[in-house]
């Protein structure tokens, strides 16, 4: 687990009740469940408007990575394919089909097995960039329609703070109650910019950095593997491998 992210959560939030007690606010009046609803629930719908059910199905499955990150080990990645560039040199590259299932994931496996079928080694990275890119493209559309929430969190504040300020002008006859109805109002204005601003953002870019990683291991994945393809000397393949992570 990512206890950075739960920390971060906790500090931003944190602030904003320190900061509202420091001033004499009630805390109380920052907890509103309708506010909640338009804001979190609303901002949802919405992005599903312009997307689709598998795209947001995506997105929730992605969204754990900022609890559970991916671990992408470069130099054990870096490692196993020395190792495999020597036995496919001492052997075979036949030889190294009892290493597939021990590639340690379903892209490493496949382009191994591309390798020892015999794929043109061009056409071998070409096709293997294409499933990297491919791979990096639906992963960025999911964090583009977790993105979209936070897009529209804002609004769907002030439209909240505006339908509050409705409700509250029915108590003209009652300052006191008028008073009250405006401040709670406009928690809902305050939940869609710490929503967007607090949760969505930071957890989008956390996601991003997830993903662009993915991309650059499986880039040495496709690199140290059409290498072993190609018979490049072992050695050589280490020094260019190096330079990823």
């Amino acid at each position: 687990m990512d206890f950075v992210t739960l920390a971060g959560l906790l500090i931003a939030f944190s602030s904003v009740f320190l900061a509202n007690w420091l001033g004499g606010g009630e805390v109380v009046l920052l907890l509103n469940l309708p506010s909640a609803i338009i804001v979190i629930v609303g901002s949802i719908g919405a992005s599903l408007v312009q997307s689709s059910i598998q795209e947001a199905t995506r997105a929730l499955i992605l969204l754990k990575w900022s609890l559970f990150p991916p671990v992408y080990d470069f130099h054990s990645a870096r490692a196993s394919l020395n190792n495999l560039a020597h036995k496919a040199r001492r052997l075979s590259l036949l030889a190294l089909e009892s290493d597939i299932d021990a590639m340690g994931s379903r892209f490493s496996s496949r382009a191994l097995q591309m390798a020892i079928d015999g794929t043109d080694p061009d056409l071998l990275a070409d096709r293997l960039h294409d499933d990297a890119v491919r791979i990096y493209d639906k992963r960025m559309r999911s964090v583009s329609f977790i993105e979209s929430i936070g897009g529209y969190a804002p609004t769907l504040g002030i439209m909240g703070s505006v339908l509050g300020l409705i409700q509250a002008m029915a108590n003209l006859d009652s300052p006191e109650a008028l008073g009250h109805g405006i401040a709670v109002a406009f928690v809902s204005t305050l939940y869609g910019q710490g929503f967007a601003n607090l949760i969505i953002f930071p957890i989008t870019k956390k996601l991003t950095n997830y993903v662009e990683k993915e991309l650059l291991y499986h880039q040495l994945l496709v690199d140290g593997i059409c290498g072993i393809a190609t018979g490049k000397h072992p050695y050589r393949l280490e020094l260019e491998l190096n330079t990823y992570g």
